[in-house]
């Protein structure tokens, strides 16, 4: 039933349009009259009715100044402008005030009704248009929070696309550029979505004020990523949250914080709060684990071996590379033995839990990843030049002739035909790849090496100037200038 009101102020016509139109039969209901726009204002502000059909002439306040002052109040209200002949200025004025629907007078019931039910439909329609409107703006408030959350944990797993909400959720929290920390707690059991609550809510008062940035779930722990100011003040707030926490649960709660990095590194951060937690699973552990607690983990494994990298391999040539630029980051780090032995112990575990690691060289990892992948195994002869290759890429007078008469015990040119044959390469160009492609990669990792440094690694000598010739001629830029690009 839809409300209306009537402002005319010829009282036969007013009366006699409010009682003798059997308004039910319309699913209308007449809920007042008024004899001019002055009193047409006041039983609008009383009635609020869905329609008002106004007459356009009438003494002490006109209809369209009626409509003009009540469009004010109330924008959606729909009026019917009743016009005479002749009253074409005013109607004019009244479309000007968003008025769509007018009913020529003289008028009766027959007239009248279509116009009604014309307004009535467009009401409707504006009503659902407008309601779907505030329940979709609703659900974004509503799932705003999520997005974000569900974009920070994209972040934190490598799983960003750098579109816009990505780049959004990143410029509101101080931009790539800005120094924080990333602490994980877990549970066993899990966390449930009240006890996360509580996680983050507690920090937020421990730490100091506006240090925490934003908290998510991920499996069983509880990610808060938190300004890098907060990192002097981390322990202890860490410790009174562990104590609190026992109200709420009894198991015990592990905790790791990552060293201090960039909103750029927020997958790196997490890769090594989560390995701390795996490489630590003493369920009674009380502390904070930190990088820093443990000597053999000065940084993330997975800095040092790209598990990403390494899983997408598809044979033991591509596999070489990958492990040949793992081990030569240990040299670039200057690794002792024992450091050398124990990372590589730890990345076996990382990657294969339970399983026994092979012996820290380029070989046996190889062959280990190979099987326990089930990568295509190479015939002896190509795994023996490809091991080669890879294991003496820092050796500047290593050759083919080397493999031929360590290895292979063949002749030179023989190999040099099989060469050809398994690569579509001369053997000096795939070598000369090899190294650049090393090279290149070393310098992402490390980018304020020194060029003689890295052309030492890579087997060229130290001055640097050869080197630059061939990186030049793969790359297309001098190594410099492919640093400062990247």
């Amino acid at each position: 039933m839809h409300t209306l009101l009537i402002v005319d102020d010829e009282e036969i016509e007013r009366e006699g349009m409010a009682q003798f139109i059997p308004w039910d039969s319309y699913k209308m209901k007449v809920v007042g009259t008024a004899r001019n726009g002055a009193e047409g204002l006041e039983k609008i502000a009383k009635y609020k009715p869905d329609l008002v059909l106004v007459d356009i002439k009438m003494p002490v306040m006109n209809g369209i100044e009626m409509i003009r002052q009540a469009k004010a109040q109330y924008p959606d209200m729909t009026f019917v402008v009743l016009s005479g002949y002749g009253d074409y200025e005013f109607t004019s004025q009244a479309m000007e005030l968003g008025v769509r629907h007018y009913i020529l007078k003289p008028c009766d019931e027959s007239k009248m009704i279509p116009v009604l039910n014309k307004a009535i439909a467009e009401l409707e329609e504006a009503r659902a248009q407008n309601a779907h409107s505030e329940k979709v703006e609703t659900e974004a408030r509503l799932l705003k929070p999520y997005a974000r959350e569900q974009l920070f944990r994209d972040l934190l797993l490598g799983r960003a696309t750098g579109g816009s909400g990505t780049r959004q959720l990143l410029d509101n929290l101080g931009g790539t550029e800005r120094s924080v920390l990333l602490l994980d707690f877990r549970l066993k059991c899990g966390f449930d979505s009240l006890e996360r609550y509580v996680v983050g809510n507690m920090l937020g008062d421990l730490l100091p004020d506006g240090a925490l940035l934003m908290t998510t779930g991920i499996d069983r722990d509880v990610l808060v990523l938190a300004d890098a100011a907060a990192n002097p003040s981390v322990e202890n707030a860490v410790q009174v949250l562990k104590k609190e926490f026992k109200r709420f649960e009894t198991a015990n709660m592990l905790s790791a914080a990552s060293r201090v990095g960039t909103l750029d590194e927020l997958s790196t951060l997490f890769q090594q709060v989560q390995e701390l937690l795996r490489l630590n699973p003493d369920e009674n552990e009380t502390a904070l684990l930190r990088p820093s607690q443990n000597t053999a983990l000065p940084e993330t494994v997975n800095e040092i071996f790209d598990f990403r990298r390494l899983r997408q391999t598809g044979s033991y040539e591509e596999l070489l590379q990958e492990l040949a630029l793992s081990f030569t980051k240990m040299e670039v780090k200057n690794y002792r033995p024992q450091q050398r032995t124990q990372l590589c112990e730890l990345a076996w575990r990382l990657l294969f839990e339970g399983r026994a690691a092979p012996e820290d060289s380029l070989s046996a990892w190889a062959d280990a990843l190979t099987a326990a992948w089930n990568l295509p195994q190479p015939d002896t002869r190509s795994r023996e030049i490809f091991l080669a290759i890879y294991e003496n890429l820092s050796e500047p007078e290593f050759s083919l002739q080397t493999i031929a008469q360590e290895r292979l015990f063949m002749s030179e040119d023989h190999l040099r035909r099989i060469f050809s044959q398994m690569t579509g390469m001369r053997f000096s160009s795939y070598l000369e790849n090899c190294r650049i492609t090393q090279a290149r990669r070393l310098l992402e990792y490390q980018p304020d090496m020194k060029i003689s440094r890295l052309a030492e690694l890579v087997g060229y000598p130290l001055d640097g100037q050869y080197f630059s010739k061939v990186f030049r001629k793969i790359c297309g830029v001098t190594p410099t200038e492919y640093r400062n690009k990247h």
